[in-house]
């Protein structure tokens, strides 16, 4: 059972960036399913699920332990028992999915009565992927990850999460694996290395006969969501040509280390310089190539509190320096979207500000969805025992949700919809931009968070 866990945690983990095999997403289950089929016990069951989960988590999330030493300042230690920690409820999917799914093949057994091959199909082939989907879409990942979310790769193909959502591709993705699955079961009985004693909990599993018609049918679902991407992917391409208005923009990335910008963050002077001179310089450079409509900068570039001169006090203490957005942009003469920190009473938040290029504030943003154990601590009262334990762990309020920001161009007025960073893998954070009425989604990350400078 630890053996087939691991095996199809590796092979799905590789379906994903960086490696992004993503055919393994058809196949990666197959380990893990035929375990689930042969099973003879919970017990067993629970330590499939378990070494899965585990493995999953390690396999994919791996940079989790470096946030924690890099960003938190933890030992190397810690920050692989944080990794290990993570993976303990992570992807607590994979064993929810185990224990319902033996649940039902052990009821499909009861009494030991003869079970039809329709019967067969339909909790094979058609109760399971739902089971599985469900309990995948259901549970409060800190991460929403899915199987769906592999197949970017096959791009023309994703093109149905426009009408079924990325749980859809995961249906196609955990069908084909359950068939596989099932047609290999008897030849994988016949190897003595999986050979088993006892009978399985599972009993008669759909015929090859039945194994097989489904899988050709899975087979022209994908052939043709295939072709309705690909007229989808071409339909939005004539479109494009058709567009009149045009938008100049330059998204700057600054290349600054973990080290610098912690640094910068905490008031040490060269660090300081450091970042703002970087930024400030490459996107002088950028105005030098063409003229620009808007200057991007990433979340939390600024190092400090921006108050457009509301909070005299900050500027004078030096927790704000606006006047250097002031006299940036003389320099500049171009609108620029930045990130930074505003703070309302005693509470900081991650914020995204646009400034005209005649230094008017045309908006701010604060970020909404904040990520559980680096913005805040989802542990009530024990919150403030974690964050005197790890200092590097913000408690930031929680903005409204999503806005628009109103950019005038030389071609017309702009629509912006801001997000920041982890709001940007929230399908109904994007969605809700775009009901708002936005022309451009546009979501700044800071990426030192990844390991990446």
């Amino acid at each position: 059972a630890v053996f087939s866990g691991v095996l199809s945690a590796m092979v799905l983990a590789l379906a994903f960036p960086l490696q992004s095999l993503w055919p393994l997403i058809f196949v990666g289950m197959v380990p893990f399913l035929w375990c689930l089929f042969e099973a003879q016990s919970y017990t067993e069951v629970f330590w499939l699920g378990f070494s899965q989960m585990v493995a999953y988590s390690i396999c994919g999330f791996h940079w989790i332990s470096f946030v924690a030493t890099n960003f938190g300042g933890l030992p190397w230690v810690v920050g692989k028992l944080v990794l290990i920690a993570f993976s303990l409820f992570g992807q607590l999917h994979f064993l929810l999915f185990a224990l319902l799914g033996f649940g039902i093949l052990r009821w499909k057994r009861r009494g030991q009565r003869r079970v039809h091959e329709l019967e067969r199909v339909g909790i094979i082939f058609f109760l399971f992927p739902l089971v599985y989907v469900g309990i995948d879409f259901a549970y409060p990942k800190i991460f929403p990850d899915t199987f769906g979310h592999s197949l970017y790769g096959w791009f023309s193909l994703a093109q149905i999460a426009e009408y079924t959502g990325v749980y859809g591709l995961t249906f196609l993705a955990v069908s084909a694996n359950i068939v596989l699955a099932s047609l290999a079961a008897p030849w994988l009985a016949r190897v003595q290395l999986f050979r088993r004693h006892g009978n399985a909990v599972a009993g008669p599993l759909p015929s090859t006969v039945s194994s097989v018609i489904f899988l050709i049918a899975i087979l022209g679902v994908l052939a043709v969501g295939h072709r309705f991407g690909a007229r989808r992917i071409a339909e939005l391409k004539a479109a494009e040509e058709t567009y009149s208005r045009s938008f100049r923009f330059a998204a700057i990335q600054g290349n600054i280390g973990d080290l610098d910008k912690l640094a910068s963050e905490k008031g040490f002077e060269p660090a300081v310089q450091k970042v703002l001179d970087v930024h400030r310089t490459m996107s002088l450079q950028a105005l030098e190539k063409q003229k620009l409509d808007l200057l991007i900068w990433p979340e939390t570039s600024y190092p400090f509190l921006y108050t457009h001169y509301q909070d005299q006090k900050a500027n004078r203490n030096g927790s704000a320096r606006d006047v250097w957005i002031e006299d940036l942009m003389r320099e500049l003469k171009t609108p620029l979207l930045f990130g930074a920190y505003s703070s309302v009473g005693r509470r900081d938040f991650n914020t995204a500000f646009l400034v005209s290029n005649d230094f008017k504030l045309l908006g701010q943003y604060q970020k909404s969805i904040l990520l559980a154990f680096g913005e805040y601590v989802p542990l009530g009262p024990l919150a403030g025992v974690v964050q005197n334990l790890v200092p590097t762990i913000a408690d930031f309020g929680r903005g409204q949700g999503p806005m628009l920001f109103e950019l005038p161009t030389p071609s017309g007025e702009v629509r912006l919809a801001p997000q920041i960073c982890y709001e940007g893998i929230f399908p109904e954070h994007s969605r809700r931009g775009v009901q708002l009425g936005a022309d451009v989604l546009l979501n700044i990350t800071n990426d030192s968070w990844f390991g990446l400078n």
